[in-house]
């Protein structure tokens, strides 16, 4: 079994506080009452370090819920299973330490009903699924957090809340629980988990804390105490235009942001294509792991493209040796989006979804999905590794 830890929820009031709580199993719990202690007890936790240690990290891009998925996944007695959607790439998500998702619709409580396309609300069982799939870290700040306004955030809340060892962040119930810092440790190593989003499609929180937007003042003070009280830090980053393989301005002054600030990697989510992963180096000296959009993962976008369909799966491994830590082994892996159906019926038709890693995609399923001559689409292997390899630098490919 993986993903032995545990999780805090750390709130800095004058000084640095954390709770750890264990149950029976030694896994993780999450702590919705921080209590105060010494900025000496919570850097201790960094200081064991006589060994090596070496946690490994999954993440993968958009959970994109269209009404077409959840359609397929509701079973004849009303819930959903959307398990299968991800079995050729569960093993990897099962095997790492720390697995990384974009949870890009909402899950804003079933009893708004189910939708898709603008305004999402993907069936609770959704988190259930993700969890047993062993996601840990789930992005909840997206452009449709708000789709089904106050009362959404509240219920998406209230419905990972009950996920065990997960962190899910990016919206808020409170001033006090934006401002606490989630922390996850993993063998004695911690990690702190920040999300951001670049808007909401226009639509306005009721209250200030409710959401986190980019904003450089909020973003200094969160990985400033991120860095009190954890070894790592992560931060979620839902930024982009759409459909664009290279990152905007606004982008690429954000990642010098978070290099600047000595923040250990960047996950960049939203654009709904792949886009570069960079070292880039902060004021300090630091080098910062940026990976400015790992693409679609679960998806059915009915004006898509072949570039739609091509995703990622970015691994690394963080390690903590004798007081120095590093991350090693950046690896890029390319996933594809696989569905079919009547190109003459396109939006209605499309069924049979399933994530492939485009290693184990064949010419064959590629002439057998529904893009194939839809809107000019010539779908191939060749193709999709074609694009991966203009997008993402050789170093990061294996």
């Amino acid at each position: 079994m993986k993903k032995i830890g545990m999780i805090l929820a750390v709130m800095l009031l004058g000084g640095c506080a954390n709770q750890v709580v264990e149950n029976e199993e030694n896994r993780s719990s999450v702590v919705n009452e921080p209590s105060l202690s010494s900025s000496k007890e919570s850097s201790s936790l960094r200081d064991d370090s006589s060994e090596e240690k070496k946690i490994s990290f999954v993440g993968v891009g958009d959970n994109l819920i269209h009404d077409v998925i959840f359609e397929e996944a509701q079973l004849n007695n009303g819930s959903f299973n959307f398990k299968p959607m991800f079995e050729n790439v569960a093993e990897e998500i099962e095997q790492a330490d720390l697995a990384f998702i974009n949870q890009e619709t909402l899950i804003g409580g079933d009893a708004f009903g189910f939708s898709g396309y603008p305004a999402f609300n993907t069936p609770s069982d959704m988190a259930d699924n993700l969890n047993e799939l062993g996601f840990d870290l789930v992005n909840g700040a997206s452009n449709h957090s708000l789709d089904k306004g106050k009362q959404g955030v509240l219920n998406t809340i209230e419905i990972w809340n009950k996920q065990e060892n997960m962190i899910f962040t990016g919206v808020f119930a409170s001033q006090e629980k934006r401002d606490a810092i989630p922390v996850i440790k993993r063998n004695g190593v911690t990690f702190s988990f920040l999300a951001y989003t670049y808007g909401t499609n226009g639509i306005k929180p009721d209250s200030p804390y409710r959401l986190n937007y980019f904003d450089e003042a909020l973003i200094t003070q969160d990985v400033e105490k991120a860095k009190e009280v954890s070894d790592f830090v992560i931060v979620s980053a839902h930024w982009g235009d759409e459909q664009m393989l290279k990152p905007n301005a606004f982008q690429i002054d954000y990642a010098q942001l978070f290099a600047d600030l000595a923040v250990d990697v960047v996950v960049g989510t939203h654009p709904h294509v792949i886009q570069p992963v960079e070292w880039i180096e902060g004021k300090d000296g630091n080098q910062t792991l940026v990976v400015y959009s790992l693409g679609n993962f679960l998806s059915a976008m009915s004006t898509g493209t072949e570039n739609n369909i091509l995703g990622g799966m970015v691994s690394f491994d963080f390690v903590v040796n004798k007081g120095e830590k590093v991350i090693e082994n950046v690896n890029w892996d390319p996933t594809v989006m696989h569905y079919i159906g009547d190109q003459s019926n396109y939006v209605e038709s499309r069924k049979n979804f399933r994530i492939y890693k485009l290693d184990d995609y064949t010419e064959g399923l590629a002439k057998r999905h529904v893009l194939n001559g839809y809107q000019e689409n010539q779908v191939s292997k060749a193709s999709l590794q074609g694009t991966t390899e203009n997008v993402i630098d050789a170093e990061f490919l294996k």
